[in-house]
């Protein structure tokens, strides 16, 4: 059967159009896609068209209209879709890798298993999109939006978020490991058993995130915001959230082991169980939190605010809360072998 395909345009703005060509007579799909092709150049519209496995690697398809357009599985290799339309199209298993889908719009498109390694998102328009199993390794995304986006289990590993807004989106299950996040919005959004070790960014907002389960081994996120959020069971060992919020959080059984959580603000949140060991939490504040049954072997907690916390069962061994303000603290039934406690 015919294959068609989009090379790259000799002159601006145009698309030059070539059919591979072949002795047999070509079958009526592959005519429907040589009309709409030539509609696509000549309007550079070409809404809810048909062109599954098309091949447009290396295209200019700057600013076109493939608005509900179905390409699933087609090559947009190296393409450039600067400023193109692309709501509700169906690109499904399409390879994008090294695309320039800068400031284009693709609200409600289907991307699910698609290739977009190094491709070019930023400023871009995801929302409610899915893609679910999509390979953005290494890409840009920067102040892309994502808004209620499904990112379940894609591959995001050394990507660029700064500045994205991800609000509510999903990324259960995803590889997000080396990325930058820098003011990234991620306003509820559920990161489920999602790994962002190594990861790094300033001002991240976590708000209202759900983190169980999460593998934050090493990240650096100085003045993180994560106020409400719920990481039952997640893991941030010798990670750096110095100056961060976690009031109010649910961090339960979580592993802070290492970490850097001075000047932080623990206020009224859930850490039943949870580990500190070793950890540095020098002038943090952690008014009324719960720290029932938590390890806090060799933590620091000089000149920390810990009134009303309730520190039962806990384990102190060695811990130093020297300065720290403890009045109201509970240590009912904690341990406190060669824990340094002030008078209160």
């Amino acid at each position: 059967m015919n294959q068609l395909s989009i090379g790259k345009c000799v002159s601006v703005g145009l698309i030059a159009l070539a059919l591979i060509s072949s002795t047999e007579t070509p079958a009526y799909g592959n005519r429907r896609q040589q009309r709409q092709l030539e509609q696509l150049e000549e309007t550079r519209v070409c809404r809810r068209c048909r062109l599954q496995e098309v091949d447009l690697s290396g295209a200019d398809l700057r600013h076109v209209n493939l608005q509900g357009a179905n390409l699933n599985g087609a090559n947009l290799q190296g393409a450039n879709l600067e400023g193109a339309i692309l709501d509700d199209a169906i690109l499904t298993e399409a390879n994008l890798e090294g695309a320039n889908l800068s400031q284009a719009s693709l609200i409600e498109a289907q991307l699910g298993q698609a290739n977009l390694q190094r491709a070019n998102l930023s400023r871009g328009t995801f929302n409610f999109a899915r893609l679910g199993q999509a390979n953005l390794a290494n890409a840009d995304v920067q102040g892309a939006s994502f808004l209620a986006a499904r990112l379940n289990r894609v591959n995001l590993e050394g990507a660029n978020l700064t500045g994205g807004d991800f609000r509510n989106a999903s990324f259960d299950g995803a590889n997000l490991e080396g990325v930058r996040l820098s003011q990234g919005n991620f306003q509820g959004a559920s990161l489920r058993e999602v790994s962002l070790r190594q990861s790094s960014g300033f001002a991240v907002n976590l708000n209202r995130a759900n983190l169980s389960q999460a593998d934050l081994t090493d990240v650096v996120l100085s003045e993180v915001r994560l106020t409400g959020a719920v990481a039952v069971g997640s893991l941030w060992e010798r990670a750096d959230l110095s100056g961060a919020a976690l009031n109010l959080g649910d961090f339960q059984g979580a592993n802070f082991q290492e970490a850097n959580l001075q000047g932080a603000v623990l206020s009224e949140a859930l850490f039943l169980g949870a580990s500190f060991r070793g950890a540095n939490l020098t002038y943090s504040y952690l008014f009324r939190a719960n720290l029932t049954a938590a390890g806090l072997q060799g933590s620091r907690f000089y000149g920390s605010d810990l009134s009303q916390v309730l520190f039962r069962g806990a384990d102190l061994t060695d811990a130093d809360l020297t300065d720290a303000i403890i009045q109201g603290a509970d240590f009912t039934d904690a341990v406190l072998t060669g824990a340094t406690i002030p008078q209160v």
